[in-house]
């Protein structure tokens, strides 16, 4: 499968990091819309897509104002690895680690060809090798660079899970400003648990019974070891919380962009569109909107000006 080549793209104001053609307009589509809106160019990179291929998610990136490239890596399906990390770690074999250098060898040449201001990357919420992967190249490739933000989005089903950010946050040890540590409150393991395969259902990912066996296992280690996660004194990557809030025509693309995205039930009807665009419009009021909001992180540069990464599970 043939990489994207850097040299084929023009200038950008905003580029969006997207594992998966679909996670950013699933999961910011309004800060999507803003950046068109402010007249500035942004362009949709889906990493784990194959090059030159037209999709839905292509053609929505493009109703919302950006522009669509796909990198061309192989995914986590096509790698023949588990498309959600299994129980026990994080076990990348050859073809993971190739397709995470391929990533971060691609956004670092991206940089100074396409120079984007603004750079928005998925926080990597949920067990997906493809967005934890994504994350960590986007850090790599931008978070140090002066004059430049990197925005982490919050993706989307996964963050309507309770507790997913907090877990998320807490396992990369993040350091919060003081104002911004009720934003990571803590919920209940079983509240936690109840919602956890949620995500998977409504993207329409089959899940074997024993693989959603193994991902409550995990996901109750993981929800044990974030639990003393102090965010004031954290040593990992310090985050600040930036609340898009948008209006009611805003609110209406999003819900549109749902039901382009997500799979319809045997008879046609948008069953998870339906599910998503509810459990969207109780996160927007938790987060403040009125009709629609979405959070991000800006990542802040470290002290010493070298940007820190940690695995996920190193925090434990």
């Amino acid at each position: 499968m043939n990489v994207l080549n850097p040299q084929w793209l023009g200038r950008y104001d905003s580029l969006f990091v997207s594992p998966h053609g679909e996670d950013v307009a699933l999961g910011c589509p309004a800060r999507l819309l803003s950046e068109a809106a402010s007249g500035r160019r942004a362009l949709v990179l889906a990493l784990f897509e194959p090059a030159g291929v037209e999709t839905t998610a292509s053609h929505v990136a493009r109703e919302l104002g950006a522009q669509y490239a796909a990198a061309g890596i192989p995914s986590a399906r096509e790698r023949g690895s588990p498309i959600l990390v299994p129980f026990g770690g994080d076990p990348r074999g050859d073809a993971d680690q190739e397709a995470a250098r391929q990533a971060a060898r691609l956004l670092t040449d991206i940089g100074p060809k396409v120079q984007p201001l603004h750079v928005y990357a998925p926080l990597g919420l949920g067990r997906s090798l493809d967005h934890l992967i994504a994350y960590e190249a986007a850090v790599r490739a931008f978070a140090s660079e002066a004059g430049r933000n990197l925005f982490l989005y919050e993706e989307r089903p996964e963050a309507f899970v309770p507790g997913a950010v907090r877990t998320r946050l807490a396992l990369l040890g993040a350091r919060l400003p003081p104002g911004a540590a009720k934003l990571a409150d803590q919920t209940s393991v079983v509240r936690h648990l109840w919602r956890v395969g949620e995500p998977e259902s409504l993207r329409g990912e089959a899940i074997p019974l024993g693989a959603r066996l193994a991902s409550r296992l995990e996901t109750w280690r993981r929800h044990r070891i974030a639990a003393p996660w102090n965010p004031l004194r954290a040593l990992g990557p310090r985050l600040h919380p930036v609340v898009h809030v948008a209006d009611e025509e805003a609110r209406s693309r999003a819900q549109a962009v749902a039901e382009a995205l997500l799979p319809r039930d045997r008879k046609g009807r948008p069953r998870s569109a339906q599910r998503f665009n509810m459990r969207a419009t109780a996160l927007g009021k938790t987060l403040g909107g009125v009709y629609h909001a979405e959070r991000l992180w800006l990542f802040l540069p470290a002290h010493d000006g070298l940007p820190e990464i940690q695995h996920p599970l190193e925090a434990g």
